[in-house]
């Protein structure tokens, strides 16, 4: 019987989200890329192909603060210290973004969904529940951390 030490084999998962937590955010199997530094940062990259499209789900943990949601965006509690929430929306896209700190690190998930494209003036029908998947992942993310 071959013994693979468990830091081995634990340095291609994801530290702070199952891929279970992922492919139930990205609705079926997912790829993972994982990628960590030794202070503590990292990125797990999760992501699942369908219709043509690739959906993804990205964390990113780093010492410093690195913004993609503009000032005034919506705040969030119970998620980390200074957890703000936005989104991007473009033709046949929607990306959900939180970001956070905890401790002394940062984090900043980013949900990329592709949907069909609608007609003009309606709204993606996985909104709501791409709102509601990555504040349950950023609740999961925030408790590792912790």
């Amino acid at each position: 019987m071959l013994f693979v030490p468990a830091s081995l084999h634990a340095a291609n998962r994801c530290p702070w989200l199952t891929e279970g937590s992922a492919a139930a955010a990205l609705g079926g199997d997912v790829v993972s890329t994982v990628q960590l530094g030794k202070s503590g940062e990292g990125t797990c990259t999760f992501s699942r192909e369908h219709d043509g499209a690739k959906d993804t789900l990205k964390i990113r943990v780093q010492e410093s603060a690195r913004a993609m949601c503009p000032a005034g965006s919506q705040k969030l509690s119970g998620i980390g210290d200074e957890a703000v929430a936005c989104a991007l929306r473009r033709s046949g896209e929607s990306v959900a973004i939180i970001e956070s700190r905890v401790r002394e690190l940062h984090f900043q998930i980013a949900l990329t969904i592709h949907t069909p494209k609608a007609r003009s003036g309606d709204e993606s029908p996985n909104r709501n529940g791409a709102d509601s998947a990555i504040e349950q992942i950023a609740e999961q993310v925030a408790g590792n951390l912790f």
